[in-house]
């Protein structure tokens, strides 16, 4: 077993070999940085100051060639194989949020587009969740598996969560919601989780980037930023393949043109020949945001969907003048290539 010490808080905590040190941290109680799990998103890097660490396969695809030589490493993949001392940034908690493990009813689902549907989780009468727009639940599954969902509805809509699923395999936990409704299903679920939630306390508009089922959680901060009458500037970008895929496309127009604080964006990556979607952007997303703002030094940045896309962003933005600590994002879904190219690879030890 090795102690792991976080620099600069000085908090430390034991890591066993066949576990991940992100894991190891947050099974000792200690939220760091993290998204996607996968080891493409970046959002656990952290530089290696002393001891070994190792990846069961290839080094991670969110780690740059020039990072991996500055001694960065991925914590969602890295286990350790002797004492550590690492670099990590602090993660700012959630405000008045606590974590818990909750029972909890699928009430409903309701299919939105061909492959997703949205499945709405009523909590017991005397359980509460408190959570800031743009979390995420982790799902309990079998055999200690978890999958993730972020929260699409936000708090101001009541108790029911509502979360967007897409199908993402025929016989898993995804393909049975869509084989069946699933209502009346008892599930347990663990949150809310992650760090990714609007700053209200900025001055500065805000640019949201979805992708695909990446719009939940920016649906949900913008329903809450409604509710309680914001009137700060905020402009939506959503990307799909075709028209179909951004299934709130018409109450999202319609709220651009009653809200003139807000404007919304589609873009298309695919050629769509409906009649509805003609004249709309294709391309990709972020490209889009890009050709209508050049200098985003003044905006904070709001980025979730696939991790291709967070990663486009990461590496667009920050060269447009975006400082750093004014992007946000959630990255998840893995992503087919590099999950093959992982998988392909042997053991990868650093330090």
């Amino acid at each position: 077993m090795a102690q792991v010490t976080l620099v600069p808080t000085g908090q430390s905590f034991s890591a066993e070999p066949s576990e991940t040190v992100l894991e190891a941290a947050l099974r000792a109680g200690l939220n760091l940085p993290h998204s996607c799990k996968g080891g493409h998103c970046a959002s656990c890097r952290a530089r290696l100051l002393s001891g070994t660490t190792r990846y069961a396969h290839a080094p991670p695809p969110g780690l740059k060639q020039d990072e991996l030589e500055e001694g960065y490493v991925l914590l969602c993949q890295a286990s350790a194989l002797a004492d550590l001392v690492i670099e990590a940034r602090e993660v700012r908690p959630a405000p008045d949020v606590e974590v818990k493990s909750l029972p909890c009813r699928i009430e409903r689902t309701e299919r939105l587009c061909h492959d997703v549907m949205a499945v709405f989780l009523r909590l017991p009468a005397v359980e509460v969740m408190n959570y800031r727009a743009g979390q995420y639940i982790d799902v309990m599954l079998s055999g200690g598996r978890r999958r993730s969902f972020s929260i699409a509805s936000a708090p101001a809509d009541g108790r029911l969560l509502e979360l967007h699923v897409r199908r993402a395999s025929a016989t898993g936990f995804t393909g049975q919601l869509f084989e069946r409704t699933g209502t009346g299903t008892l599930l347990r679920i663990e949150g809310p989780l992650g760090q990714f939630w609007f700053r209200d306390d900025s001055p500065r508009p805000a640019l949201m980037i979805g992708g695909g089922t990446g719009y939940g959680p920016l649906r949900a901060m913008l329903r809450q930023l409604l509710a309680v009458g914001t009137r700060r500037p905020i402009a939506l970008y959503w990307g799909g393949r075709t028209l179909a895929d951004l299934y709130e496309h018409v109450w999202l127009g319609r709220l651009a043109a009653e809200r003139p604080e807000f404007s919304y964006q589609p873009v298309l990556s695919e050629h769509d020949p409906s009649p509805e979607a003609a004249g709309l952007r294709t391309g990709l997303v972020h490209e889009a945001v890009l050709a209508d703002r050049h200098d985003l030094a003044g905006y904070d940045v709001y980025a979730s969907g696939p991790p291709a896309m967070v990663e486009a962003v990461r590496a667009a933005f920050l060269g447009h003048g975006l400082p750093r600590e004014q992007l946000f994002f959630d990255s998840f879904d893995f992503a087919p290539d590099a999950l093959a190219r992982i998988h392909a690879a042997g053991t990868i030890v650093t330090g």
